[in-house]
């Protein structure tokens, strides 16, 4: 083949090449629309952090507290303690004062609208591993009325919170601390312990009223039946009880509970 011809097929066969490759890129493009662009740290901002920037910040407040809705059209004077609490907390969720006399058990109780930001928040709504100390959000202090009233707190390895509780397994313990103190909104109010028990999430405890009287005895049987000791505390189906509960030493779904009425 004279050298000009071949020099020519090679050029030929480039323009055809490059033309196929364009062809085939555009047959393959998807158009983006403009407002689908997005800068690259956008997306990893939103893929890390997500819905648990609040808690990596700690900075937002909690939603807007259950509690609220309870309160009656004419609010009665609020205990001072409760509010004096609240403006040195700056903290409106605070809606008691709980104390075990002669233990470390001696802090200040709120409430939210679940059972899970107090777990992970101070009382100034700050990220926290001990949490605090809180009421079931079923439950409604202001009225005080509920069948059984439900208040959880970490058990700390350093003594905080509601670690005394570990120390109701002694007899002892048991017998030297027989009473809660608890300060409601309008109340201050004592309760005496009849029940100490080890147990699992198997055994529910968390119904805060039930449907009837016959069902809540059998409740209050039940809770007096599994205590490591025995009181002379006779339970009555028109009886209040309070509830506290935190994790056992086992950890996992183990737990501690104290189970006490409320004196008339």
């Amino acid at each position: 083949m004279p050298r000009g011809l071949k020099w020519a097929c090679i050029c030929l066969c480039i323009v055809v090449i490059v033309g196929l490759g364009i062809h085939i890129s555009e047959s393959l493009r998807v158009e983006v629309p403009e407002d689908a662009i997005r800068e690259p740290r956008e997306q990893y901002v939103e893929a890390y952090i997500g819905d648990n920037i609040e808690e990596n910040i700690g900075e937002e407040p909690p939603e807007q507290a259950v509690y609220l809705a309870y309160e009656p059209e004419e609010p009665l004077e609020l205990l001072p303690r409760i509010v004096q609490l609240r403006e040195h907390y700056d903290n409106p969720d605070i809606v008691g004062f709980i104390e075990i006399p002669n233990t470390n058990i001696s802090y200040p109780v709120v409430q939210t609208g679940n059972n899970v930001f107090y777990l992970y928040h101070d009382l100034n709504w700050n990220t926290s591993a001990a949490g605090s100390i809180f009421v079931d959000y079923e439950n409604n202090l202001y009225a005080l009325a509920d069948d059984n009233t439900l208040i959880y707190g970490h058990n700390m390895r350093g003594g905080t919170k509601f670690h005394n509780i570990r120390y109701f397994h002694g007899e002892d313990f048991f017998r030297a601390h027989t009473y809660i103190l608890l300060d409601t909104p309008y109340r201050e109010t004592v309760w005496d312990i009849f029940s100490f028990f080890h147990t699992t999430i198997d055994f529910c405890y968390l119904t805060t009223n039930f449907a009837t009287r016959d069902a809540f005895y059998m409740f209050l049987l039940e809770l007096q039946g599994r205590s490591l000791f025995e009181t002379d505390i006779v339970l009555y189906t028109g009886d209040q009880i309070l509830i506290l509960s935190t994790c056992g030493v086992l950890g996992g779904d183990n737990r501690y509970v104290i189970v006490s009425r409320l004196r008339q």
